[in-house]
């Protein structure tokens, strides 16, 4: 031991000797700073649980994991820049060190490049790394062409607002996130409009592309993995000349909405300094549905109606039981649901499919529902005319179908066999509402197929001066669906990339003949807050709430007639 102390000491002593000439000692920092960064990098590597309060049991629906873990901030290059620095995530390089991880040493993690302080309506870049896992790699299911591997449910929430901005992930553009069983990087430019600290929440809902159960594949189970998330990771949005047009205190200057999608956010009715009555009600949870460049106002049902007896006599919807739920709506004047006491009840919450209903029969494949002031009622007589609209009245042909899927019974294009127009007229207005039994029950190839099929109908039967009105699906996310005998394919991207798909396809199809119009109900639902999407895991219909039925109306009211 003695010779062991005296070598120490010889060793410290030229140490001393070497630190003292100016040369060396730069050389003798450099080596202890190196070994300082690699004994750090080996810590990290080694002990992930320790460092980033890594979970490896996670509760079903546990939205993230927060951490204060100092070294993993240094280790991801978080900053707090000027304004001044913040870029498009297309100019900032992902670090080569994202694409050595795996899932044995590192869980998937955040990472905002430009973390700090931005201003009003400027974007910030998001970016999510999942770590390659080379186990438990599951080959038979793939994601559609340019999209993720992995499904991760991403929300920016404004600590004092409860905005909830999504994060809409797309893969980095690199040739590695196209390998099933590397490491991938995904991102998102966010803008962001309402002055608040925001900061992260959520989880990976699958890896390996079991989102997407095409064809005969049986849906993955719902077992969501946490996302690393510094609690210290945070992006603050600022308005420091107050001049933003997006202020609550300024909504009722802004121009009224005409269009059908627009950007907005749910906005508790106890901010508001104006009167709720003048914009559409509520939610469930005292929230009103805000766009951010125009104003909605509260349409009442009989101004609808005239509004439609003036300028859109005539409609064919084409859609499902969501679409039943709007028409149960206008056929009642808005009553159908209308007391906070059936807002609680199943049939209003979510099923309503046995429900008794005096205006029209929920079972009918066609309907004729004639709309005056005291509200629309179903056309039984089989002599009616139903080539022309009764005067001061406006008239509705609903066909009720499970999109295009082969769930329809009879075939869906059955009703064409016999021009549509020739019996019931032809429209100022044909809306089309799919996504929701198509990604259920179809497979992505068939479904192209028969929306190709639908195309030519239209063609046919519609012409330039009908206006076509595409309704999104129903936004779905935060479960599997299990529910026998017909088990359904449904996931959030699965669902949202069937949406992209159809409005893509009509707007390429018919934007330079006709005035295409989205009715986007999804992005709305989209816009809530995490806890108030996942109440829908308890309705497999997953049918809006009577409440935001009438939420999705008030759009299409004032789209279709401000």
């Amino acid at each position: 031991m003695a010779d062991l102390a005296g070598n120490d000491n010889a060793v410290l002593s030229r140490a001393i000797i070497m630190f003292r000439k100016p040369a060396r000692r730069w050389v003798l920092l450099a080596a202890v700073a190196t070994i300082i960064v690699v004994q750090l990098t080996v810590l990290l590597r080694t002990s992930p649980d320790k460092l980033a309060g890594y979970a490896e049991t996670v509760h079903r629906y546990k939205p993230a994991v927060h951490d204060d873990a100092g070294l993993w901030n240094k280790l991801h290059n978080q900053r707090l820049p000027h304004k001044s620095e913040q870029k498009k995530c297309s100019e900032i390089k992902i670090p080569k060190s994202y694409w050595a991880t795996t899932a044995a040493s590192t869980p998937a993690f955040v990472v905002i490049p430009d973390a700090g302080q931005i201003n009003v309506d400027d974007t910030v870049c998001i970016r999510v790394v999942v770590p390659a896992r080379k186990q438990r790699v599951h080959m038979a299911y793939t994601p559609f062409p340019n999209t993720p591997w992995d499904s991760v449910l991403l929300d920016l929430v404004g600590q004092r607002t409860g905005v909830s901005v999504p994060v809409r992930l797309q893969p980095a553009m690199d040739i590695r996130n196209t390998f099933r069983d590397e490491s991938h990087v995904y991102e998102a430019d966010v803008r962001l409009r309402d002055v608040d600290e925001y900061r992260i929440e959520g989880y990976v809902e699958f890896r390996d592309a079991l989102w997407n159960c095409d064809g005969e594949l049986a849906p993955a189970d719902y077992i969501p993995e946490p996302l690393h998330i510094p609690s210290t990771l945070r992006v603050d949005v600022v308005d420091p000349q107050k001049t933003s047009t997006y202020n609550l205190e300024r909504y009722m200057e802004l121009p009224l909405c005409t269009d059908l999608d627009v950007e907005g956010r749910w906005v508790s009715s106890d901010a508001l300094s104006f009167d709720t009555d003048l914009v559409p009600p509520p939610d469930d949870h005292g929230r009103v549905w805000l766009p951010y460049t125009c104003r909605l106002r509260r349409i009442e049902y009989g101004e609808f109606m005239q509004c439609l007896k003036q300028q859109y006599p005539l409609m064919h919807w084409y859609g499902d039981s969501n679409l039943r739920r709007v028409l149960k709506k206008l056929t009642t004047r808005g009553a159908w649901c209308g007391t906070s006491d059936e807002h609680q009840t199943r049939t209003c919450i979510c099923e309503d499919y046995k429900e008794e209903f005096t205006p029209f029969n929920a079972t009918y494949r066609e309907l004729v529902i004639d709309f005056d002031e005291s509200g629309g009622q179903m056309v039984s007589n089989k002599d009616a005319d139903f080539l022309h609209v009764p005067d001061n009245q406006t008239r509705i042909y609903y066909h009720k179908w499970e999109g295009l899927s082969s769930k329809n019974k009879p075939a869906w294009q059955t009703p064409f066999e016999e021009s549509v127009t020739s019996r019931f007229g032809v429209p100022s207005v044909a809306m089309i509402s799919l996504t929701n039994w198509d990604a259920a029950f179809d497979t992505r190839a068939h479904f192209a197929l028969e929306l190709e099929r639908l195309f030519g109908i239209v063609r046919q039967e519609y012409p330039p001066t009908t206006e076509l009105i595409i309704r999104t699906g129903q936004y779905f996310c935060c479960r599997s669906d299990y529910d026998p005998p017909d088990t359904r394919a449904y996931s959030r991207l699965r669902n949202a990339y069937f949406d992209q798909y159809v409005v893509a396809a009509f707007q390429e199809q018919f934007g330079h003949t006709h005035k295409v119009r989205v009715w986007n109900v999804a992005s709305i639902s989209e816009h809530r807050p995490w806890s108030y999407r996942n109440e829908t895991t308890e309705c497999n219909s997953n049918h809006a709430r009577s409440e935001l039925v009438e939420i999705e109306n008030q759009v299409l009211f004032n789209a279709m007639c401000n």
